[in-house]
């Protein structure tokens, strides 16, 4: 659509979508002259010299130099400006509450982390949080927190986007909290928050493998399991926003094993790195044999999902054992996302993926004998681009998104 043209509209709503096209342009390139945003957008070259004028006035894009000329006068080529400009993303995880704080390019500028000690509730968790960020504030001067946009957390949980509260936790044992509201105490700055594995989904599609794929599906597999599935370059969120909860997709009705959530044969609860290493305590309790015993030293309830994938590649039988089975029931699962979404690739992240090539094998293997071939065999499975940063990158990414639409 041809925005300057003549049409019944709202003038400033108008000029907002300019700015939002052009800005994503300059973005998305390495360098882009104004004639060139002209062309890509359809734009007249006046519109494009206004609205480039006002982009630069507000230091979000600069110009870099001249370009090559195709005769006559040589272009002035546009990019993005993300320096002296600055974000917080906050990780709000189970055992770590772990902040970054970045420039607009993504540049990450300190780190801050501490225990989440979830059992003191979630108020002593919100404080916790707020001393991240403030840990993260004093990097910056007066004057350059004037130009903090905003403050993006990742936590798990059933977020009702329209109350904006985290619904429901199994996680964290939450119900209807205002997280918004209570971290606004300490900080008055925007505060966007999301689902961790929908905010990790969406920091594939701003930073990472979303510069190349547009259908995607995100699968978080740490203390629990869940997923972000990303369609035509936008993120599914269902009717409430509560699209996602692949960890309580059903691959055992007649398991034994309860999940958090109250029901039984969870894919969360036989797959995750929580049911790992309740598996691991229960088979050791229950005299099963197993170097995991000495590794750590004797103190089973210190067992992790860490120590059985270390078990297992220096040939533990139980360890092997209880991870291929894990895997076994994550591919069923994967084969079933790929055959409901067709995605061009899956992503995965978490702090189970930090075991490997081990991991991604065994789950390559056991997808593809469940996903219908002709889509499984053009889907690959791969690690997340940012590893274990992969939910603070993508709280930074929410509040990028909200000021690349001039919602901020």
């Amino acid at each position: 659509m041809i925005y300057d043209q003549k049409f019944k509209g709202n003038v400033s709503y108008i000029n907002k979508l300019n700015k939002i096209r052009i800005l994503s342009l300059v973005r998305n390139s390495k360098g882009i002259s104004q004639a060139d945003l002209a062309r890509e957008t359809n734009l007249s070259p006046t519109t494009v010299f206004r609205v480039v004028e006002k982009l630069i006035s507000e230091g979000l894009i600069k110009e870099i130099g001249p370009g090559q000329s195709n005769g006559g006068r040589r272009p002035t080529i546009l990019k993005f400006d993300g320096t002296n400009r600055y974000v917080i993303g906050i990780d709000l995880g189970t055992t770590n509450i772990y902040g970054i704080l970045t420039d607009l390019n993504a540049k990450v500028i300190a780190e801050g982390k501490v225990p989440t000690e979830v059992s003191l509730g979630f108020y002593k968790v919100s404080e916790r949080t707020s001393g991240v960020i403030q840990t993260l504030l004093n990097n910056l001067s007066s004057d350059q927190k004037k130009r903090v946009y905003g403050i993006g957390i990742a936590v798990a949980g059933l977020i009702n986007r329209k109350k904006r509260i985290v619904e429901f936790s199994p996680d964290f044992h939450w119900h209807d909290v205002d997280i918004v509201g209570e971290i606004s105490k300490w900080h008055n700055y925007p505060i966007f928050f999301d689902n961790v594995t929908r905010v990790m989904a969406q920091g594939e599609l701003c930073f990472g493998i979303g510069k190349t794929y547009k259908n995607f599906v995100f699968i978080n597999i740490g203390y629990g399991i869940g997923a972000g599935i990303v369609i035509n370059g936008e993120l599914l969120y269902g009717s409430s926003g509560m699209a996602g909860e692949f960890g309580h997709i059903n691959v055992d009705k007649d398991s034994p094993i309860q999940c958090e959530c109250g029901n039984f044969g969870c894919l969360e609860s036989l797959a995750s790195g929580n049911a790992l290493a309740k598996i691991a305590r229960m088979k050791l309790k229950n005299g099963e044999k197993s170097i995991l015993f000495e590794m750590s030293g004797g103190d089973i309830k210190s067992i992790t999902a860490e120590m059985i994938a270390n078990a297992a590649k220096a040939g533990d039988l139980m360890a092997a054992q209880i991870f291929e089975t894990a895997l076994e029931y994550l591919g069923i699962g994967i084969a079933n996302l790929i055959n409901l979404f067709n995605p061009e690739v899956v992503v995965l992240g978490g702090g189970v993926t930090q075991a490997g090539d081990f991991l991604f094998d065994k789950v390559r293997e056991a997808t593809r004998k469940r996903a219908l071939q002709r889509m499984s065999r053009t889907v690959d499975i791969i690690p997340a681009i940012f590893g274990m940063k992969a939910a603070a990158m993508g709280a930074i990414s929410l509040i990028l998104d909200q000021l690349l639409n001039f919602n901020l």
